[in-house]
């Protein structure tokens, strides 16, 4: 077994950040996903929200998934301005 010695700079990998960043991936689809249950939140008559006491579900999670995938989206971009 050979032995590890750390140097001075061996952390400075993780201050770079991955090849790879998730966080654009998953902030794009569910950003994605967002927009298009929005969009049929807004486009559908109200005649079908009858069944959840008039309250446009459609509307409310697609928001909600607009703002988490733009979260995603905007850490990822703050990520790469800070490298």
């Amino acid at each position: 077994m050979t032995d590890t010695h750390e140097t001075k700079d061996q952390g400075a990998g993780m201050k770079q950040g991955h090849a790879l960043d998730l966080k654009l991936p998953i902030g794009g689809l569910i950003g994605g996903y967002g927009a298009l249950l929005t969009a049929y939140g807004l486009l559908t008559p109200k005649a079908i929200y009858a069944i959840s006491l008039g309250i446009n579900l459609n509307l409310i999670w697609g928001l909600l998934m607009l703002a988490v995938g733009g979260g995603f989206l905007l850490a990822a971009l703050l990520k790469k301005d800070r490298v």
